[in-house]
């Protein structure tokens, strides 16, 4: 983004049009900004992403009462508000791109240099636009012009090699031509090389997997050492095995961590800079929660997502500190008692702790009654807390993420884990306080298969509620299995009972999944009313 200088000289316009707009850097990094803007947006990455990546095996949809995030519930339809917001934003999102490519002339800018590079970073947006769709939807049409009449929205689905092809092309240029993070010129909270470099990974990763399954495991590897050997990313280590922790309190507080976070969504810093329709419910929805708290200034929970206890089953309880961290332990009454939390099925309260605005003054509070316990505010309150917004980032790329990414495609593509590959995965572990897996657990090492699953338990441990796990589940062909297994772990539950609705209201999820239907969305059905050229995906007729 820009600073808030560069807004406050340009004479605000209500319309910008593209014949007198871009006729300087300035007005190109507003409209950059503005796209930014778009994506940060509720229907994005505001919210709209937290309501659609759920229903894996990492959290649900908790209020029993309605059937409220569709998606996470394998209840949607052609008329599913949610996944329609999604599909509007990143298309919007791309036609601006796509106006900026064909606008920006050359002539207004200083060097091929920074042309390149405001071309770079709004094909970076399209590209992620596009894998965000191609991810929900698989077959999508490719526009990579603007529409500038109706019929220019008549467009088929494209093949999906064709998607993956454009997506690829987009990141790729990004890469060569964006700036690296450690540049004088690089502004924290923009796309950057390194960034591109490890969405290619994740783009290649997929591609190697369903629907597509090609290999492209040696790609992955490629853009994975772009960065592990460029030096500049790594783990935040804090102190000892708090680094995971310090890596979500700057996340949660608004601090920028770029040796560890290699793209996130920045609520505040877009705020901070006049793009106010900016919607960031991180914390909010799927946080701690608060009570019933109304009142102006508290760090409100809603707690709309639940946690699976697949979730919770994974970790080693003891030593693994992202136990902690990740899976609730404690809650706000509303009487203001802060107190454990014991059930796992207990649906109310035990949600999502990872982006938790608030947390007890004194621990020692979670195991004794009380009233008006103190807490400690995580969240930046340089201004008044919101009920419903937070200015908690969104991490859309880390770089524990390049470890796993790495050691998943090399044992895949070597029939078994390098050396390498076992020393990535261990990085991750020892931040997290767990010792050598070769020496936990040395036959996992040994074997390609044991390897896989132990990455697949990896990923959650370390991503979960990033987004990555729906994807992750579909790209192995796993969500069928792991949504059984759901079932099975909620039916088996020392606390469960098949007349308890809240019980009942779990498994929701894991009894409406169809493999045959749920693998990817239908498309919106204001879109093939309107669209003449895309016809509805059989399944979902």
């Amino acid at each position: 983004m820009v600073s808030c200088n560069d807004y406050l000289d340009v004479t605000p316009e209500s319309v910008w049009e593209s014949d007198s707009f871009y006729s300087n850097q300035q007005e190109a990094e507003i409209a950059l900004a503005g796209i930014y803007g778009v994506i940060a947006h509720d229907s994005a990455y505001g919210q709209g992403l937290i309501l659609l990546n759920a229903g894996a095996d990492e959290d649900y949809y908790n209020r029993r009462a309605n059937e409220n995030w569709g998606v996470s519930l394998f209840r949607n339809t052609q008329s599913d508000d949610e996944s329609f917001n999604l599909w509007t934003n990143q298309y919007k999102a791309i036609n601006l791109t796509n106006l900026f490519l064909e606008s920006l002339n050359r002539s207004s800018i200083e060097s091929d240099e920074v042309y390149n590079a405001l071309v770079a970073e709004a094909r970076f947006l399209r590209a992620l636009c596009y894998f965000n769709l191609s991810n929900f939807w698989e077959e999508i049409p490719l526009r990579l012009s603007s529409s500038k009449s109706q019929g220019d929205n008549n467009e088929p689905a494209a093949a999906l090699l064709d998607i993956y092809n454009a997506i690829v092309a987009d990141f790729t240029f990004a890469s060569e031509n964006l700036s690296h993070p450690a540049d004088a010129t690089y502004v924290p909270g923009r796309a950057h090389k390194l960034a591109a470099h490890g969405l290619l990974a994740r783009v290649y990763l997929k591609m190697s997997g369903y629907p597509l399954k090609e290999n492209y495991y040696e790609n992955v590897i490629a853009h994975c050492e772009a960065i592990i050997n460029d030096g500049y990313h790594g783990l935040t280590l804090g102190d000892g095995t708090n680094g995971y922790r310090k890596l979500f309190l700057d996340i949660i507080g608004g601090t920028y961590n770029p040796r560890e976070v290699l793209f996130e969504i920045s609520f505040q810093n877009l705020r901070d800079q006049g793009i106010f329709d900016t919607h960031g419910r991180y914390g909010s929805l799927n946080g701690l929660n608060f009570g019933s708290s109304a009142n102006l200034g508290e760090p409100n929970g809603y707690s709309q997502a639940g946690v699976y206890p697949t979730l919770a089953g994974i970790y080693d309880r003891t030593n693994d500190a992202r136990y902690d961290w990740n899976i609730p332990s404690y809650k706000r009454t509303a009487d203001g008692d802060i107190t454990t939390i014991k059930d796992e099925l207990n649906i109310r309260d035990f949600c999502p702790a990872k982006y938790r605005r608030w947390e007890p003054l004194d621990y020692a509070d979670i195991f004794v009654e009380g009233t008006n316990e103190s807490y400690v505010v995580l969240e930046n309150s340089e201004s008044e807390l919101n009920r419903n917004f937070t200015s908690v980032n969104f991490p859309v790329l880390r770089y524990s993420d390049v470890l796993l990414m790495y050691a998943e495609a090399d044992n895949a593509l070597n029939s078994a884990p390098s050396s390498l590959a076992i020393q990535y995965l261990n990085e991750v572990r020892f931040r997290a306080g767990l010792d050598d897996i070769s020496i936990v657990n040395p036959v996992v090492v040994s074997d390609k298969q044991l390897f896989f699953k132990e990455l697949v338990d990896e990923r959650s441990r370390e991503l979960c509620f990033e987004g990555v796990r729906r994807h992750d589940l579909i790209r192995w062909e796993l969500l069928d299995e792991k949504l059984s297994q759901v079932k099975n772990i909620v039916e088996g539950h020392p606390s469960f009972s098949a007349s308890n609705a809240d019980h009942q209201s779990i498994l929701r999820g894991p009894n409406n999944f169809d493999i045959n239907k749920h693998l990817s969305l239908p498309y919106p059905l204001i879109e093939v009313s309107i669209n003449q050229a895309l016809d509805q995906k059989d399944e979902w007729k």
